[in-house]
């Protein structure tokens, strides 16, 4: 596939896609600016269990991608924007805020560094490849979905959800963090979903030196999502 293919952070293909990501919010808004809740509630419950079709097809593909080192273990949903990728169907089902909350704030945060800093072999593919059309075409969809609460008008972003939504954090990584365990002594060495064990960029081996202890570690990264969900809560504020 021709250079101009290739999707590495930064480049042109890789703009190309977040602004598709973009045009698609604006398209969709548009087109359901006039529908009643139910109506967007039904899209965003059969747009987020596409995204989970979406998300198998992907998975299950890599083990036919030649030079890939493929383990079925190491490819469960467990990593945070798949677990957002299932909160977002219950989020889309319930239009319990504070999943929505999670679905906006860091599934959209998480999909967004997962197009910022790829790793694992997806730092520099063919956009028309498996391993393209499956993790950015993946994570762009999941970001869609998770700004599409807001944008439709499903979730208002406030402060009332903040603490509900560091709760479900924390359990989410206390229960990973075990699952990371119980496949290493068993199956996958070398387990590692949502990084609770081992810090493997820049930014988490930051937060481990100053609290080497696994898993505890991420719950440095809280006062950056604090932080976050007020730029976001203030935005809001001020365009609506």
């Amino acid at each position: 596939m021709k250079e101009k293919y290739i999707v590495k952070t930064g480049n042109k293909t890789w703009w190309a896609l977040i602004a598709t990501a973009i045009l698609l919010i604006i398209i969709i808004k548009n087109i359901f600016k006039n529908s009643s809740l139910e109506t967007i509630r039904t899209f965003m419950i059969v747009f987020s269990i596409f995204n989970l079709i979406y998300l198998f097809i992907y998975k299950t593909s890599l083990s036919k991608v030649e030079g890939y080192d493929y383990l079925w273990a190491n490819e469960l949903p467990f990593y945070l924007c798949n677990i957002g990728s299932i909160t977002s169907l219950f989020a889309s089902i319930s239009l319990n805020p504070t999943l929505m909350a999670f679905c906006f704030v860091e599934g959209t945060f998480g999909a967004l560094l997962a197009y910022l800093m790829p790793d694992g072999g997806f730092e520099r593919v063919s956009f028309f490849s498996i391993m393209g059309l499956g993790f950015y075409g993946y994570h762009g969809l999941l970001m869609v979905i998770n700004m599409l609460y807001v944008v439709l008008g499903l979730y208002v972003p406030s402060f009332s959800e903040l603490i509900p939504m560091l709760v479900y954090n924390s359990i989410i990584l206390i229960v990973v963090h075990f699952i990371n365990i119980l496949l290493r002594k068993n199956i996958h060495p070398k387990a590692n979903y949502i990084y609770t064990i081992d810090a493997t960029n820049p930014v988490l081996k930051m937060f481990y030196k100053i609290l080497p202890i696994k898993c505890l570690y991420l719950f440095l990264t809280y006062p950056l999502v604090v932080l976050l969900y007020a730029i976001l809560v203030y935005a809001y504020r001020l365009l609506i």
